[in-house]
Formats: C-alpha cells, sequence, structure tokens
C-alpha cells in the first residue's frame, strides 16, 4: 500500500498527503507498480468512447486526459529533452538545459508537433473498423512499463536529482523482473482479446524501442535521466499508436 501511494504521489496529481517512509522496498514497489497507473488511465480514457462524438474530439479527450491526470509530469521531460537534444551543445551544456526551468524554441516546437500529430494518429486508429477499446488501456500501461525497463536497465546521466535517489533505492533486478511480467501480462490481454499477430507486433516493436532509446540515451546524455525517462513514456506511445494505425490501415 505504500508503495502504491508513492507511487499516486510522485506520477498522478491525485493528492496524497502524507509523509510516507520510502526505503527500498517501497522504492522498488513504486517502480513495478508504475504501469498500473498507466492502466488505470487508460481504463478512465476509454469512458469517452460512449460518448457520440467524431473520432477526432474522443482522441484529442484520450490525450488531454493522459496529460492531465499525470500533471504533464512526462510531457514537462519530454520538452526539456528536446530543448536539450536538439541545442545541439555539449553534454555538459545539455544537463544546463534539462535543469533550466524555462521552455526555449525546440521544447516548445516539438511538443506542438507531440501532441497534434498524437491526436491525429489516434483519431486515424479509433476510426478503423477492426479498433478495440483495450488498445486505449494498454498503451499508456505499456508506455509505463517501458520507463520501468529503461529506468532499471540504464545507467544514470547524472549524480544528483530525483532520478539518482531513487535508483540508488530500488532493486534493479526486482523492477525489471516486474516490467517483463508487465509485458508479457499486456501482450496476452491483446493476444486473446484482439489478436495476436498485434500482440507480437508490439513485443518486437518495443524491444527495438527499448534498446534504441537506450543507445540513445547512453550516446547523447551518458545514461538517462528524469526528462529522458519521461520523455520515453510520451515517445513510446506514439510509437505503439503509429504502429497500430499501420497495422489497422
Amino acid at each position: 500500500m505504500t508503495s502504491f501511494l508513492l507511487t499516486l504521489q510522485f506520477f498522478t496529481i491525485i493528492p496524497v498527503h502524507k509523509n510516507l517512509p520510502m526505503e527500498k522496498r517501497h522504492i522498488t514497489g513504486m517502480y513495478s507498480l508504475f504501469p498500473l497507473i498507466g492502466a488505470a488511465i487508460g481504463a478512465f480514457a476509454c469512458l469517452l468512447l460512449y460518448f457520440e462524438w467524431s473520432p477526432l474530439m474522443i482522441a484529442f479527450g484520450i490525450v488531454l486526459f493522459g496529460i492531465f491526470f499525470s500533471g504533464g509530469l512526462h510531457l514537462d521531460g519530454f520538452i526539456d529533452t528536446s530543448d536539450a537534444f536538439f541545442s545541439y551543445k555539449d553534454r555538459l551544456k545539455r544537463f544546463e538545459i534539462l535543469d533550466d526551468p524555462r521552455v526555449g524554441a525546440f521544447g516548445t516546437m516539438a511538443v506542438v508537433l507531440l501532441i497534434v500529430g498524437k491526436v491525429i494518429i489516434v483519431s486515424e486508429v479509433l476510426a478503423a473498423e477492426s479498433f478495440h477499446w483495450a488498445f486505449v488501456l494498454l498503451i499508456p500501461f505499456f508506455s509505463r512499463a517501458t520507463l520501468t525497463m529503461l529506468f532499471s536497465l540504464t545507467t544514470n546521466a547524472k549524480t544528483s536529482g530525483l532520478a539518482h535517489y531513487f535508483k540508488k533505492k530500488m532493486s534493479a533486478v526486482a523492477v525489471q523482473y516486474a516490467a517483463v511480467l508487465h509485458f508479457v501480462i499486456g501482450f496476452i490481454v491483446i493476444g486473446l482479446l484482439v489478436n495476436w499477430m498485434i500482440s507480437v507486433t508490439f513485443a518486437a516493436v518495443l524491444f527495438v524501442f527499448i534498446c534504441y532509446f537506450r543507445s540513445w540515451a547512453l550516446k547523447h546524455f551518458g545514461g538517462v535521466t528524469g526528462d529522458l525517462l519521461g520523455a520515453s513514456v510520451e515517445i513510446s506511445e506514439v510509437v505503439l499508436w503509429l504502429t497500430l494505425l499501420l497495422l489497422l490501415s
């Protein structure tokens, strides 16, 4: 329960007005349960499917709900990552940009393209005849399982900050096992509810994404930070929605 409350406290807008213990087992449990937050976001977003709105309006609602429920946490990471990476500065300067609370031109352009592109892609998927509600639930679930896997597998780029503190506290191996279990459950659900081809394709796409994003983070930043992990959530969701669009079209 403590780990679950920590997950709500750090990764959602739900107020948890308690001073919770943050020992190794609590932090490990927090990241192990984190994908369930994505499933909860997806479950509530599924309610929008019952409204007789256009696919575009429902897609906008799904994207907006995800941003609102997470407090824009991952979107903020995406913005900072975009500013840092597209500055084409050295690694030290990129870290300064990541820590800068101001939003630059690259971050602004990137987030506009991300949100608009995501709304359009989701609306096209919703309009497909073979669309299934399970994707609205599982794609946020997969994106957060991706974050936990990347965090547990990749060294930290900085020796300070919240991500560094959590990494020292948690058991990386336990989080990896939990992430694998989440992935397996999600793939089985897709296979049973929709079809196994999409399940296998999602597995392959996520495997490639995790390998590529980890390599990219190590090359350009020397590891991951909280901002980079937040960006991985946003980017992996777009990648999965785009993959689904190509499979259903």
